[in-house]
C-alpha cells in the first residue's frame, strides 16, 4: 500500500530524514517509534504531501505520490492529527462530513448520502449518540474518535495517525487502540506515530499484523516485527534507558526502569 525509498528531507540546511526505506502492506499497521526530534512527524508530512522531499520516492498504492492531485491523494490516505482545534462549535456529524470533501465537486455541498456515511462512521467508533453535540464540548477521547470517524468517512484505505493517544487518560487510550486494532483487522492500512513501544506490543499481542520502525536522527535504525526488534538492547540504544520485557502467556510488555546511568 505504501512504499518509501531512499527518502531525504531537509529544513534549510538541516538534514531531518536521511535515506529512509520502509513499506507497509494492506491490512497491516506500522508503528513509527523514536525520540523527540527523530523525524517521525516530518516523515508523516512527506507521506501526506505537505512536505516535498529533497530526493527519494514515495509510492501510494503503486503510484508515485506526485502523480496524485490533492483530492486523489485524500481518497487514498487520510490523516488523524494529534489534536484538532476547532474555533466554531460545529456539530460532531458535521466535523465527520468534512472527510467527504475529496469526493465533492468544488461548488457542491454534502448530500444525504454523505451524512449517512458520516453517521455510519460514528457508529463504527461507538459515538453516534454524540452526532448532534458541539465538537467543542466533547472530551479529548471523544474528539479523537471523531477524527478517526472522519478518516473513515473519507473512505481512504490508508489512515495515518500522529500520536493518537497523546493527552488521553488510561481508558480513552485503550478505546483508541481497540478502534485502530479493529480497523486494521477490517483491512485498513495504518501508519501510526507513537512515543509508546507498548502500543506495538498491544497490536501484536492481539494478532494484528504489526511492523515497527525505529527512527533516530532521521535514519531507520531498526525495522521489523515487535517480537524481533522491541528488546532491552534496542530500547537502550534508542532511548538511553534501562528496561525489561515482561512476558506473560505469550504476551509482551515493556517495563521502563530508569534512564541510563541514573538508577535510584
Amino acid at each position: 500500500m505504501i512504499r518509501i525509498e531512499n527518502l531525504v528531507f531537509k529544513y534549510d540546511e538541516r538534514l531531518v530524514l536521511n535515506a529512509v526505506d520502509l513499506s507497509v502492506n494492506k491490512g497491516q499497521i506500522l508503528c513509527l517509534l523514536g525520540p523527540n526530534g527523530s523525524g517521525k512527524t516530518t516523515l508523516l508530512k512527506c507521506l501526506l504531501g505537505v512536505h516535498k522531499a529533497l530526493s527519494g520516492s514515495i509510492f501510494v498504492n503503486a503510484h508515485r505520490l506526485e502523480s496524485y492531485s490533492h483530492k486523489a491523494l485524500a481518497a487514498q490516505v487520510s490523516y488523524v492529527p494529534q489534536k484538532q482545534n476547532a474555533t466554531f462549535p460545529f456539530k460532531v456529524v458535521d466535523m465527520v462530513v468534512m472527510g467527504r470533501t475529496c469526493h465533492l465537486n468544488n461548488l457542491s455541498s454534502p448530500q444525504k448520502s454523505d451524512y449517512k456515511l458520516a453517521e455510519e462512521a460514528l457508529d463504527y467508533v461507538g459515538i453516534v449518540h454524540l452526532k448532534d453535540q458541539p465538537y467543542t464540548e466533547i472530551s479529548g477521547g471523544e474528539a479523537q474518535l471523531v477524527m478517526i470517524a472522519r478518516a473513515l468517512a473519507q473512505g481512504s484505505p490508508c489512515i495515518v495517525l500522529d500520536e493518537p493517544t497523546a493527552h488521553l487518560d488510561f481508558h480513552n487510550e485503550l478505546v483508541i487502540l481497540e478502534t485502530i486494532r479493529n480497523l486494521v483487522k477490517a483491512g485498513h492500512t495504518v501508519i501510526m506515530a507513537t512515543h509508546y513501544p507498548n502500543h506495538a506490543f498491544y497490536f501484536e499481542n492481539h494478532d494484528v499484523d504489526t511492523k515497527v520502525v525505529f527512527l533516530q536522527d532521521g535514519e531507520v535504525k531498526f525495522l521489523g516485527r515487535p517480537n524481533d526488534v522491541l528488546n532491552e538492547e534496542n530500547l537502550e540504544k534508542i532511548y538511553k534507558i534501562e528496561s525489561k520485557i515482561l512476558r506473560h502467556e505469550n504476551m509482551k510488555h515493556v517495563i521502563p526502569l530508569y534512564t541510563k546511568g541514573r538508577a535510584l
